[in-house]
């Protein structure tokens, strides 16, 4: 093979990946992981929403890989749909350690191309990532089957589950509730006023039909632990 000839085979280039998450090991993971591909690289972290902004007008990137719990601020849920009125182009995959069934259909509406659980942080993310970048949808095969028996029974499933009539910001309220947390702690992480916070949990109350406070922390911590 002459020279002009090699020239014209390179490596493809790596895709640039932002990670969005709050636990550095969580980015020291995935930027080992995907070291060794060559299509693919991690290019930036943040933290936060306000970080992730940042950092994808400086990057430029691909991809971005959200976690849904961030520590403060705006939630994974909220970031989701400031990166798709931004950039609507921009590709984002979910990685969370929350079930898939508590969350996959909520974060796809949001605009999410995809949902993998932390606890597969493994060739699957790779997988995923490269079905993300494709422009496919990438959830496991009992989520899809789900969404798909939901779509064929004309969506007759969402009157079941009480907690869809929930907002994004209820949903991480009622997370956070059953995570053990007080509503000061949750204004805090939230950066809301206390009184928003109880607004928020007797909307939840009002909209599961909880009779009150003590119903509304058993019901969180059964939906934040996958036994409802």
């Amino acid at each position: 093979m002459n020279k002009k000839a090699a020239e014209k085979i390179k490596e493809p280039r790596a895709a640039k990946i932002l990670v969005v998450d709050d636990h550095p090991i969580v980015y020291e993971g995935l930027e080992k992981l995907f070291s060794r591909e060559k299509d693919l690289r991690i290019a930036g972290y943040a933290e936060d929403s306000d970080g992730a902004i940042r950092a994808v007008e400086k990057i430029r990137p691909e991809l971005v890989i959200v976690d849904i719990s961030l520590a403060e601020g705006v939630s994974g849920l909220e970031l989701i749909k400031v990166l798709r009125r931004r950039y609507p182009k921009l590709p984002v995959l979910v990685l969370s350690m929350h079930e898939e069934s508590l969350y996959a259909e909520r974060v796809i509406r949001s605009g999410a191309r995809g949902y993998v659980m932390k606890n597969e942080l493994t060739a699957k993310v790779v997988d995923a990532a490269r079905a993300v970048l494709d422009g496919k949808v990438y959830l496991s095969g009992a989520m899809s089957s789900r969404l798909l028996d939901d779509l064929m029974c004309h969506r007759q499933n969402k009157n079941i589950n009480p907690v869809d009539r929930l907002s994004d910001r209820e949903i991480e309220v009622l997370r956070l509730v059953g995570s053990g947390n007080s509503s000061s702690d949750i204004a805090g992480k939230l950066k809301i006023s206390i009184k928003t916070v109880e607004t928020h949990r007797l909307r939840i109350r009002e909209k599961l039909h909880l009779k009150n406070s003590v119903q509304l922390v058993k019901y969180a911590i059964e939906w934040t632990h996958g036994r409802r």
